[in-house]
């Protein structure tokens, strides 16, 4: 309750408390490991979210955030595959293929981005923040027309989305569109 509460502190406690008592409750590693995360103790949360996952293999969201921890820790192959387990575990977890496209997209895998942010829309035709990314992967891949069309479903899901409208402004200048541009 308390970490729903936005009481992190609190639930840090409770959460170490549950597990010096002797809980082998995966969902208490995996939680617990979120509220290391949020408090930057990265090394501590990789250590619980990892035991989540020893009591609960398949436990998609566990794989997730740990592919997230991996990545802020620097471990970028580490959380690549961490993501694609999750994915492998549930193949329509649409935020697992959006962070592993960002991901694929700074190892300089593009092509492969691509398609995991494409995969993350199918999924979630809603998620305005893939739409964005997409758009700015294409815009690299020299793709503009398809990076406009990208920017504008952004734009659509999420009107006040003011990165999106900076980054087609851009895109239009480059495509000569002054007018719009502008």
């Amino acid at each position: 309750k308390f970490h729903s509460q936005g009481k992190i502190q609190e639930a840090a406690k409770l959460y170490q408390y549950f597990i010096n008592q002797g809980f082998n409750d995966y969902r208490v590693f995996s939680n617990y490991g979120s509220i290391l995360k949020s408090l930057k103790k990265l090394q501590e949360a990789e250590l619980s979210t990892r035991k989540a996952i020893k009591i609960k293999p398949d436990f998609a969201e566990a794989h997730y955030n740990l592919g997230n921890i991996l990545k802020d820790l620097d471990k970028l192959q580490e959380a690549e595959i961490s993501y694609r387990k999750a994915i492998e575990i549930n193949p329509d977890f649409a935020d697992a293929y959006f962070n592993l496209g960002n991901l694929l997209k700074e190892l300089g895998k593009l092509e492969e981005a691509e398609l995991s942010y494409r995969k993350a829309i199918k999924i979630n035709p809603n998620l305005a923040e893939a739409h964005y990314n997409l758009g700015n992967l294409l815009k690299e891949l020299g793709k503009l027309q398809e990076a406009e069309i990208s920017y504008r479903k952004a734009i659509e899901i999420k009107p006040d989305y003011a990165e999106v409208f900076w980054n087609l402004s851009l895109l239009e200048l480059l495509q000569g569109d002054y007018k719009n541009g502008l």
